[in-house]
């Protein structure tokens, strides 16, 4: 499953860095053979980015991939299907609809086009019933192809005619040719070369030159449109002469940024289409040894081009061409001498070199011009031993940075102690600090950090990911990556960024299932919002003074008007692409956690339990709320008023001090008498430069007043414990953080969370004496550390444990019971994940398990007979908060009971163990078991018999389970799930031999139930059972009609 989805993960990413013209992308690329460049899109399609904003209006000179024109449009992202908007597309003044586009005639549409710009057309790049009525009119086309090619010819140095608009709607339509079914005739060939007249027209114009605005940016259109459709040897012939005017002029043209960028778009244009559309071998036979004069202007590029830190992406993008397209030369060794050239005049390690190195392993099986190996792998290791040469180990290794020589051990500890205000406040907010799934590579969090950002470029090089943005993290390495910075270099500090960087790892591990980009959720198109607006608002996150607007990001919102600013639907419909959504969507989840935090707790149970319908729901009963929209412009505004008094939140230097001396088990006792905690249990870990631990407890308060107001009242409390502790004389309290989970009210209507600290503890405390000896109080009111001296209602009467005895891992080991019920407490951990017990059936009857835990669902039990110890005989069927229970119709002979934990850390448990109180009826509906295999529709189970509850499961790698369900005349058809173990499952009904469309999924949730019906058709139909989760689950399905 991980494999899988990081496969897929990997190709969006190298096509997005294939539509940028990333060298580094597309040598990746050229080893997986993906052929699409779309409407340029720079941001990385599948990784967490935080934009950043320069500080001044220079263009992104310092990047090999410079943004064009269409990454500053509407969403033209890579993955599929195309989202669509909660809310059609409305015409604001200036704009224009498709459907509008679509009732003018042909000579109305092309006038209207040459006389507006392109972004004043919102659906370009997006699939719609509009769009795709627009680009299978075939006349249509043709009649904006025939309009460019006037304009073309027409042109001048101060006037272009239309032709930016024109090459945008016409790239927007190869683009969603591409990919959409229902548009592929745009990308055939032929459909292609129809835009050839078109191009040499504008081509054979005496404006086609370097020289006004204007001129550049006719060029770089035209770069453009030949990247969405084709090129001929003439056409690359003719450009030549373009090509050696920019090189010869490049001191000079290299500082104008139209030049620049048009410069760029041909070369990439024209290396698109060698590169990726010669599906003929004729077709390629075409080009080779018939374009050595363009070939020659990039080689004098690739060795004479500039080399300052701002000009360097041009001799970048010229050196890999040269090697990309070298074997059109008419001696391909030619590039092969020109690259081994570059390796040896340019610094080693740099960004030249590595280009270079990497065209040479590409495309000359890594063998330079003198017959030298170039190993890449080897290259990548030794930069980064020069780049990142410092590893930094916090949390037991569980949290490691690996940075450049210049940043300071301070440094490193401000961003560590961030992390934990970050993760404090995140977990309040989504109530649970539970991993969605064990064994992600996310159990370590790597950042990596680059002294500034011209070395950070070099990350693209050495882990082939994206450096055009502030920081990244990329979920399947666990990993995220970003630089230091000064305040001349970006307006958000290093540790700004970490935390917006540090929430995504946040989200990504318990927050939202799966990986990112992939499932039902991303599927919606509606996760922008939530990802960056939860990024942003979680950065302001204090210690004890909740989460704060960040100043830098409310100025950003100053500079708009009230009728610049985004709406409720804007926002949650935004897209990557346009700088403001990330402030809109911090402002958006600002206002949710202030003013209707219940609708930011449904957002959050949705997209934890991945129900896409759920969360659609959520957003367009927000966007159809004029009171919420207007509630939400009005928190704007008074964010807005408030700006003067504004700060950036920002680690204090309290975490820094030398803490004085304390007794560590003092330490614990006050915070737990402080916070009235019960059951308390602590954790220590080892960092680099300290030791910190981790208390956990039990808060028990008042009398319940609702979900909302409960984590209102303890939100406030929390605050207040930290604030008492603070006042305390011991220094080290000034360290702790805190949060708590797991809302629930107990039998005497009074609201319990478990409520976890974290701080720093002094160098020279008693590590591991902690109060009550780190009992942690079980159910039965005992504290799991009884077992050697027994208990006084029973101890070991009988032979009867009151404890588990260890070792108790294995059958051979098993702690006998004697089937009087008497309660057995235990105590798993991560060393130690099961303990077995034994009892002995004397006859046939029912025996009745219960389990009883600390958390919900984490420690279960299955149970095996002596007879058959691979498969087992029995599991829980009933969960009711903390307890899991259910019972085994025994046959006489010895049983065994494995307790195992499917959390982390310690977890105790009570069982009991007791038979039924009669004998072993036959049930008048058997259940119906599921077999393996039934993973697809050939191999499914059933027909499943009305009535008749069928028992399942999901183990390891078994991902989803097939049904066959029949419906033999029109009726009713009602589907019940209930959830037995786990909780990642879900259920889709689809028609046999129709997977595109469900028919049907759960529509009601109520506990561990998932239910569904609808009005079914005679026929048969097929039920997918399937879990998200990397978790066991077991299930009960009842099936209706």
């Amino acid at each position: 499953m991980r494999q899988q989805a990081w496969l897929k993960w990997t190709s969006i990413l190298l096509a997005a860095a294939i539509a940028a013209g990333s060298p580094a992308g597309f040598a990746a690329a050229a080893q997986s053979k993906l052929p699409m460049e779309g409407a340029t899109e720079t941001r990385v399609a599948n990784a967490l980015a935080m934009e950043e904003l320069a500080p001044s209006v220079a263009p992104l000179g310092a990047e090999v991939d410079l943004p064009s024109a269409a990454a500053e449009s509407a969403d033209a992202g890579i993955s599929e299907p195309q989202p669509r908007s909660l809310k059609s597309e409305t015409r604001t003044d200036g704009q224009y609809s498709m459907a509008e586009l679509n009732s003018l005639s042909y000579e109305e549409l092309t006038d209207l086009l040459v006389s507006i710009e392109w972004r004043k057309i919102p659906e370009l790049f997006k699939y719609n019933d509009d769009t795709r009525l627009f680009y299978t009119d075939e006349n249509r086309v043709q009649a904006i192809v025939d309009r460019l090619q006037e304009s073309g010819s027409r042109f001048t140095p101060e006037d272009e005619q239309g032709i930016l608009t024109l090459v945008e709607v016409l790239r927007s339509g190869y683009y969603l040719g591409y990919y959409n079914k229902e548009l592929s005739q745009l990308n055939e060939p032929a459909y292609r070369e129809k835009m050839l007249p078109a191009i040499k027209a504008i081509m054979e114009n005496p404006a086609f030159a370097w020289g006004t605005d204007v001129q550049n940016k006719v060029i770089g259109a035209t770069g453009r449109m030949i990247s969405n459709s084709t090129v001929d040897p003439d056409i690359v012939n003719r450009l030549t002469g373009l090509v050696r005017s920019f090189v010869d002029r490049v001191d000079a043209l290299s500082d104008d940024y139209e030049a620049s960028s048009a410069f760029h778009e041909v070369l990439k244009g024209v290396g698109y289409v060698l590169m990726w559309r010669m599906d003929e071998p004729d077709r390629e036979a075409a080009f080779k040894g018939t374009i050595d004069a363009y070939m020659d202007q990039l080689f004098r590029m690739a060795q004479h081009g500039p080399t300052s830190e701002d000009k360097l992406w041009l001799t970048n993008n010229a050196i890999y061409y040269a090697g990309s397209l070298g074997r059109y030369y008419s001696e391909p060794q030619q590039a092969n001498r020109v690259l081994t050239d570059v390796m040896q005049t340019v610094p080693a390690l740099g960004e030249l070199y590595f280009v270079a190195a990497d065209q040479i392993a590409q495309h000359y099986a890594g063998m330079d011009a003198y017959g030298r190996p170039v190993d890449i792998d080897v290259l990548k290791q030794r930069g980064k031993e020069q780049y990142l040469p410092q590893r930094t180990e916090f949390d037991d290794g569980k949290f490691v940075f690996q940075t450049g020589s210049q940043l300071s051990e301070e440094q490193l500890q401000r961003l560590y102690w961030a992390a934990k205000e970050v993760q404090a406040q995140f977990h309040r907010v989504i109530g649970s600090d539970q991993p969605l799934e064990q064994g992600n590579p996310d159990d370590v969090l790597t950042v990596v950090i680059y002294n500034n950002p011209d070395e950070y470029r070099m990350n693209k090089y050495l882990y082939g990911y994206s450096t055009d943005n502030g920081g990244i993290y990329i979920e399947p390495d666990g990993t995220f990556f970003t630089y230091d910075r000064t305040i001349d270099q970006s307006i958000y500090s290093l540790e700004e960024l970490f935390r917006h960087e540090f929430t995504h790892y946040l989200q990504g591990r318990y927050e939202v299932p799966g990986m990112w980009g992939q499932g039902p959720l991303y599927k919606t198109g509606l996760m922008q919002w939530f990802d960056e607006g939860g990024a942003e608002f979680f950065a302001g996150a204090t210690r004890t003074e909740g989460i704060q607007p960040r100043k830098s990001v409310v100025g950003n919102l100053r500079n708009d008007g009230p009728g610049e600013r985004f709406s409720v639907a804007d926002t949650v419909n935004s897209q990557y692409g346009a700088w403001k959504f990330y402030d809109y969507s911090f402002a958006l989840y600002n206002y949710l956690y202030h003013q209707d935090f219940m609708t930011l707790d449904r957002i959050h149970h949705a997209i934890r339990f991945n129900d896409a319908n759920a969360y659609e729901g959520q957003l367009a009963a927000m966007s159809g709320e004029a009171h919420t929209n207007d509630s939400y412009q009005h928190s704007i505004e008074e964010q807005v008023a408030r700006y003067d008094s504004l700060t950036v939140p920002l680690v204090s230097d309290d975490y820094l001090l030398t803490l004085e001396p304390k007794p560590v088990g003092d330490i614990y006792s006050e915070i737990a008498a402080v916070a009235g905690l019960q059951d308390s249990s602590t954790h220590e870990r080892e960092s680099r430069f300290f030791r910190s631990f981790e208390l956990r407890g039990t808060y028990i308060g008042g009398t319940a007043e609702g979900k909302e107001q409960d984590w209102h009242t303890m939100n406030s409390l929390t605050d207040g414990f930290l604030q008492a502790l603070s006042e305390q004389p011991w220094n080290g309290y000034k360290t702790v953080t805190g949060y708590f989970t797991n809302y629930r009210v107990d039998h005497e209507g009074r609201f319990v969370y478990d409520v976890v600290f974290h701080g720093k503890l002094p160098a020279d405390g008693d590590a591991g004496k902690n109060p009550d000896d780190n009992g942690v109080q079980l159910p039965d009111g005992g504290t799991g550390n009884e077992g050697n001296e027994g208990a006084e209602d029973g101890g070991h009467d009988g032979g009867q444990p009151n404890a588990d005895h260890e070792p108790n891992d294995s059958w051979e080991q098993a702690v006998p019971l004697d089937g009087t019920g008497a309660p057995v407490s235990g105590k798993l951990s991560d060393t130690d994940r099961v303990d077995v017990y034994r009892f002995d059936a004397a006859k046939a009857e029912q025996w009745n398990i219960e389990l009883e835990t600390e958390q919900a669902q984490s420690v279960a039990w299955v149970v095996h007979h002596e007879s058959d110890l691979n498969n087992y005989a029995a599991y829980p069927t009933q969960v009711e908060g903390t307890s899991v229970a259910g019972s085994v119709d025994a046959v006489p002979g010895t049983y065994y009971v494995y307790v195992y934990t499917v959390g982390n850390g310690e977890q105790s448990y009570r069982l009991v163990v007791q038979p039924g109180t009669g004998q072993v009826q036959e049930p008048d509906l058997p259940p119906f078991e599921e077999t393996e295999p039934n993973d697809t529709p050939e191999t499914a189970n059933g027909p499943v018999p009305a009535g008749r509850p069928v028992i399942g499961t999901l183990n390891g790698c078994d991902k989803q389970d097939v049904f066959i369900i029949d419906v033999d005349q029109p009726a009713e058809l009602q589907i019940e799930l209930e959830r037995q173990l786990g909780s990642g499952v879900n259920w889709l009904l689809y028609r046999e031999g129709d997977t595109a469309r469900p028919l049907l999924y759960p529509s009601e949730m109520e506990g561990n139930r998932m239910s569904g019906g609808f009005a079914a058709e005679a026929g048969r139909y097929h039920l997918y059972v399937y879990k998200y989760t990397d978790e066991d689950i077991h299930y009960t399905l009842q099936v209706q009609h």
